[in-house]
């Protein structure tokens, strides 16, 4: 199945995945090819949010309010001083539950009634009564079940797989070629299903790749690591990672290790 192929190939992190109120909650069998994770936060300081490629049904646990962010590709701070609960779809599986295409979402955040009309009008209002995190799981796993749409497009998960072989070092026009398509027609998919385009899907898939080796490794040798993602020369991939991550590598394993809370004040953060 290639959405479990495409889930086990990546598995997206975020900047500060060990934080102390924070969690996150695997989904059931059916659905692990579709959903991330769930997840629950408690604000305590600012939180540093990187580009995960993934997309975000969020519930204001605190407040009963709920809106969709799409995916993003720049790092910000968050100070949200809210109890959340959140429902995290892989940036090429949200369109298979929403009403609505992906295009258009990058950055951006949304009421629901834009995209996701179903869940607003039948899961919303019951996880406002609901009083524990397992029911608002169960709840979810029933109703994405029930309203998983078979909206396949071949062409896109063809695309998406090859520049996840690739490890993202890779362009548009490579797998244009690979594919046998247009540029046009690829970047047209691309939008559609997942709100980016193919080239910045294969620096934010290389990216992930990057990080997940930086939090895994004990020791990070810039200039191996450059070689083996294809970059010119190490300056250039601290650069590309900094770009994300706002910070160096070092200081983000530091950060994400050491449950650091993000308070340095970057006027690159948006």
């Amino acid at each position: 199945m290639i959405y479990q192929r495409l889930s086990d190939a990546l598995i997206p992190i975020t900047a500060q995945p060990f934080r102390s109120g924070y969690r996150e909650y695997s989904p059931c069998k059916a659905l692990k090819p579709y959903i991330r994770c769930f997840w629950t936060s408690v604000a305590q300081g600012g939180r540093l949010i990187i580009p995960d490629l993934c997309a975000d049904i969020i519930f204001d646990t605190g407040n009963d309010k709920a809106f969709f962010c799409g995916v993003s590709d720049e790092a910000f701070v968050s100070h949200r001083q809210t109890e959340t609960f959140g429902i995290r779809f892989y940036s090429w599986t949200a369109a298979l539950f929403a009403e609505d295409s992906m295009r258009k979402t990058l950055n951006g955040g949304f009421e629901l009634n834009g995209h996701f009309r179903k869940l607003e009008k039948e899961l919303a209002p019951k996880l406002t009564y609901a009083k524990t995190v397992k029911e608002r799981i169960a709840l979810s796993e029933k109703f994405l079940i029930s309203n998983l749409h078979e909206r396949h497009c071949g062409l896109f998960l063809n695309a998406l797989g090859e520049i996840m072989t690739l490890h993202g070092i890779c362009t548009a026009e490579n797998i244009s070629k690979i594919l046998h398509i247009s540029n046009r027609q690829l970047e047209r998919v691309f939008s559609e299903y997942s709100g980016l385009t193919p080239k910045k899907a294969a620096m934010l898939i290389r990216y992930q790749y990057l990080w997940r080796d930086i939090l895994s490794g004990q020791c990070f040798n810039g200039a191996e690591k450059a070689a083996e993602y294809g970059y010119s020369d190490q300056s250039h991939l601290l650069k590309d990672f900094r770009r994300f991550h706002t910070v160096y590598p070092n200081q983000a394993r530091e950060i994400a290790l050491n449950n650091v809370a993000f308070l340095q004040d970057n006027p690159s953060i948006k």
